[in-house]
């Protein structure tokens, strides 16, 4: 009986299934980490509403004509073309509300305690305090409109 030509499962391959599983473990593991913080981040209704108020609100500030801040900070006027858009906190109500020409009332972000907002060397800075006693602040360089 010859036996060179018997093809089993080998100590070598088991060492490779070894290592192939060993790998996937680690990234399966790592991505379990990963997610479980961003669940955490995305999971606040509070920092998603807050995220989608700074990219609307770095949309209004390209292609300026000009901004004016007022009503000691809680107020933002900005001029684009022959549009003026007013930007402002209504303690009442607890938002920060959006009109757009004098005319509508459209919610931007809610549960807003108080607002802060200043313009220094064309840099916009907006810091927010919520209700829950949250702070958040964005800054945002103002693009001047091309002439």
């Amino acid at each position: 009986m010859n036996r060179t030509d018997e093809a089993g499962y080998t100590f070598i391959e088991a060492l490779l299934h070894l290592a192939i599983f060993s790998v996937f473990f680690i990234l399966f593991a790592g991505f379990f980490r990963y997610s479980a913080g961003l669940v955490h981040h995305i999971g606040d209704p509070s920092s998603v509403e807050w995220e989608q108020f700074r990219y609307e609100l770095a949309d209004y500030l390209k292609d300026v004509d000009g901004v004016q801040v007022g009503e000691q900070g809680s107020l933002l006027r900005v001029v684009r073309q022959d549009k003026v858009t007013e930007i402002s906190h209504y303690p009442v109500q607890s938002m920060v509300r959006k009109r757009v020409n004098g005319e509508g009332h459209e919610p931007m972000l809610t549960g807003v305690r108080s607002v802060s907002i200043s313009v220094s060397e064309n840099i916009l800075s907006l810091r927010a305090v919520f209700v829950d006693g949250t702070e958040r602040g964005t800054m945002h360089h103002l693009l001047p409109a091309e002439k």
